[in-house]
């Protein structure tokens, strides 16, 4: 048999609990996962959708580069008028320069979906009211009706201290981004339990982004279908009780297009799976490693690609935040110096997948 060389470590509870076996190395700062470049294709694919938003032109990659033509666009914000100009090489040279997309840096308006991206995020600390008529003052939400008619029965409102969103699409995008930034930056607390919270966190409102997306496409059609829209509900069947990929369904069900989602297919089930395992934990016991945990991170930007080919199937706007989402780059993990001669994972064995009931104990429940 091969002898086996075992590093020497340390044994330590932290102020938790949490048992923790050290390499004696003192190296306490080490970042577990680091940041690599933008996904192949992605800067491509957003500055397509940023072109055909402003201009309402579809053309081919190399017709964008091939035309030289600056277009402008031109937009109002409160009094003051802007005539911006756009064109495949300004977008291309400032995506390429900047970590984010900044429209008003560009003098560009909002980019948004008006039904999917528009929201009030609102807060009040007071509570007026009469004493005779013992009615109180209502702050109320006029944003739902004229994304989803008038017949939509959702109307917020708010009388006493507290708040209300109109959709969490634009809030859970903007989280999903500066938290899975955090986790990266913070890998090197990546063997603490508060690390992986945060994590289970981020995979959580990943998965609930895509579902709210789903769900607001389901509900414009049930009341307020746009053009060329179906909602056959024999068809789409109902919204609540439903399974994600019988959620997916909806989009060819109801505006007639195929989405094709086959390169993202394995990410969006390992998630999706992932998401149940942190919700229910059954089993209880969970394993991760960090180099499944970079894995987990980059089909996050996955999902990114489904939202915008939801939105593309659908003929919907792409918004300033997925596409900020889009932009983010993809990490590897990156193992102490010493031990960067490794063997190859096998989950099964030694992983994630030794915390997951067998294939053959699902079948037979």
């Amino acid at each position: 048999m091969e002898n086996l060389e075992f590093k020497p470590f340390t044994f330590n509870k932290d102020i938790a609990g949490n048992i923790q076996l050290k390499a004696n190395n003192g190296d306490n700062q080490h970042k577990y996962i680091v940041f690599e470049k933008i996904k192949s294709g992605i800067l491509t694919e957003v500055i397509l959708s940023i072109l055909e938003y402003f201009l309402k032109i579809k053309k081919s990659k190399n017709e964008w580069v091939k035309d030289k033509k600056q277009y402008f666009v031109n937009w109002k914000l409160s009094d003051r008028q802007f005539s911006t100009t756009v064109s495949y090489s300004i977008l291309s040279n400032y995506l390429r320069n900047n970590p984010v997309f900044d429209n008003y840096e560009l003098e560009l308006p909002l980019l948004e979906c008006p039904f999917l991206d528009k929201s009030n995020s609102l807060s009040i600390d007071f509570h007026n009211y009469n004493v005779d008529s013992k009615t109180a003052l209502q702050i109320a939400d006029g944003i739902p009706i004229t994304q989803f008619g008038e017949l939509y029965p959702i109307k917020p409102k708010l009388d006493r201290e507290g708040q209300f969103f109109t959709s969490f699409q634009p809030i859970l995008t903007e989280r999903i981004i500066y938290n899975r930034q955090m986790i990266v930056e913070s890998s090197n607390q990546a063997l603490t339990p508060s690390w992986f919270l945060d994590l289970r966190m981020v995979i959580n409102d990943t998965i609930s982004l895509l579902e709210i997306t789903l769900n607001q496409i389901y509900i414009k059609a049930e009341f307020d279908p746009l053009p060329g829209w179906k909602f056959e509900r024999d068809k789409v069947g109902e919204k609540h009780g439903r399974r994600l990929m019988d959620k997916l369904k909806w989009i060819k069900q109801i505006s007639g297009n195929n989405l094709n989602i086959e390169a993202e297919r394995d990410s969006l089930n390992d998630l999706r799976e992932l998401r149940n395992h942190l919700n229910h934990f059954d089993p209880p016991s969970f394993v991760i490693t960090l180099e499944e945990a970079a894995i987990w991170l980059n089909q996050i930007l996955d999902i990114g690609i489904i939202l915008l080919k939801i939105r593309k199937t659908m003929e919907l706007e792409i918004s300033t935040d997925l596409i900020n989402f889009l932009l983010q780059k993809q990490v590897k993990f990156n193992p102490k110096l010493e031990f960067q001669t490794r063997i190859k994972l096998n989950s099964k064995e030694s992983g994630y997948k030794t915390s997951t009931w067998p294939v053959e104990t699902i079948k037979n429940k």
